[in-house]
């Protein structure tokens, strides 16, 4: 004799909606672990790193209070004019050379104010540390001790790739800092 197994129809769709969300949910998963997986080694130890900046004449961390407005341990700058030092190191065994540099300097919330400086590290050996200074750059506004936007600039230095001077990827680092000319040095800071 032959059996006859009824199924009714809703458990079977249950039962395959189910499986099908499983499926979907696995496969999701393991696209996730490669999307991570892929991005750790993305951002994997630069080739040349941003070790510091430095601001001439020296800049100050204070909090300013522009009416209603208080900004909160803002780096400040004094002047109008001043230099930037940066300093790199190649992070690689491999020596570079040509290696090209730019400096871009805007105001925030102002994109029509935005200026680009090129430049070039001639060589940076394996390991070692380089200088690169950007002189008398000039201010996009200031705060004047009135306007709690008319000041905040964004400086971005960008390392670009040179591959055939040993440069593979690019590297970028950004600074905030508010212009104010109006905000006194305290006295144990002195004006180079």
């Amino acid at each position: 004799m032959t059996k006859i197994i009824a199924i009714d129809r809703k458990y079977f769709v249950m039962v395959a909606s189910v499986f099908v969300i499983c499926l979907i949910g696995f496969a999701g998963f393991s696209l996730w672990q490669n999307t991570q997986a892929s991005v750790s080694k993305i951002n994997s130890i630069p080739e040349i790193k941003m070790l510091g900046v430095t601001v001439e004449p020296t800049s100050i961390v204070k909090d300013l209070t522009y009416g209603s407005v208080t900004l909160k341990g803002t780096q400040v700058i004094t002047t109008k004019t001043f230099d930037l030092v940066v300093t790199v190191q190649n992070m690689t065994a491999k020596k570079m050379t040509n290696v090209p540099v730019e400096l871009q300097v805007s105001l925030i919330g102002d994109d029509t104010k935005k200026v680009t400086a090129p430049g070039t590290l001639q060589s940076l050996e394996p390991g070692s540390t380089a200088r690169i200074a950007f002189r008398q750059i000039k201010a996009l506004g200031d705060a004047l001790g009135k306007s709690a936007t008319a000041g905040q600039h964004l400086i971005t230095l960008r390392v670009k790739p040179n591959p055939e001077g040993g440069v593979e990827e690019a590297t970028e680092a950004s600074f905030r800092f508010n212009v104010d000319s109006t905000v006194k040095l305290p006295t144990t800071v002195k004006k180079q």
